[in-house]
């Protein structure tokens, strides 16, 4: 069934002329079916019959086909432009993830250590504000927003160059990249990125409005599966809940 599908995507204008050519020799054959004719000029007729129906199918095919190459051209000359802006922001992730530090009793920690060490402190505050009660009226999103406010004043906006070129990583494939080809290009960056980073992104992603397109890029293409098991610290599970289902598990549709 699958060859047949593409069989017929790739040479449906010469199918669509087969089929409607054969409609018209049925038409033709139903009113003048006299069985072969002798005469040079019944057969002249069937022919300017076959000519002038043809012609006009071939002009349509041809019309659409010079159609679909240009938009073909202009589809790959974009897609050459968004590898090329996928690039840069692909390679510049591991760089932006090194100046993220934080300074905790007089030891600096950057990198995968501060990261590490911040959504464990998010994850502190985040516990510490929810059992305040002058908090109870406020949702977890909110609490969780205050929490990563709190910490943010720690690492002095060095987490913003990462945060920032990740989201224009995930937006230039979802506003520039072949539908066919974002979920490879969006596994490319997920494979590049370790849980902590991972786990990073999910609480500034709920936590920011400001990362709205970063969140909804999450949900549509699956981008936090990697923690679809993993056991967030009680108090905090629920926060899953704040995502799209496809955010951790690939779309049945």
């Amino acid at each position: 069934m699958k060859i047949l599908t593409m069989t017929f995507k790739r040479y449906w204008p010469l199918i669509l002329i087969i089929v409607i050519y054969l409609i018209f020799l049925v038409i033709y054959f139903i009113n003048f079916n006299k069985g072969f004719s002798p005469t040079i000029a019944e057969w002249g007729a069937f022919g300017d019959f076959l000519g002038g129906s043809l012609s006009p199918l071939i002009g349509i095919v041809t019309i659409i086909l010079t159609y679909s190459i240009i938009v073909h051209q202009f589809n790959e000359s974009q897609q050459g432009e968004f590898k090329n802006i996928f690039q840069i922001f692909f390679d510049s992730i591991p760089s932006k993830q090194t100046i993220i530090e934080i300074k905790k009793k007089n030891v600096k920690l950057s990198g995968q250590e501060a990261i590490f060490r911040i959504n464990k402190d998010i994850e502190a505050v985040f516990k510490s504000e929810k059992n305040k009660p002058h908090n109870s009226k406020l949702s977890d999103k909110q609490i969780l927003t205050l929490a990563v406010k709190s910490v943010n004043k720690d690492i002095n906006g060095t987490a913003s160059p990462y945060i920032n070129v990740l989201n224009n990583c995930l937006n230039a494939i979802e506003n520039h990249c072949l539908e066919e080809h974002k979920k490879v290009y969006c596994s490319m960056v997920r494979s590049q990125l370790h849980k902590d980073e991972l786990i990073f992104i999910f609480y500034n992603s709920i936590a920011s409005e400001e990362l709205k397109n970063l969140k909804n890029s999450i949900e549509k293409n699956c981008f936090l599966q990697d923690l679809k098991n993993h056991d967030f610290p009680i108090g905090l599970e629920g926060l899953k809940a704040l995502y799209n289902r496809n955010a951790f598990y690939e779309s049945s549709n």
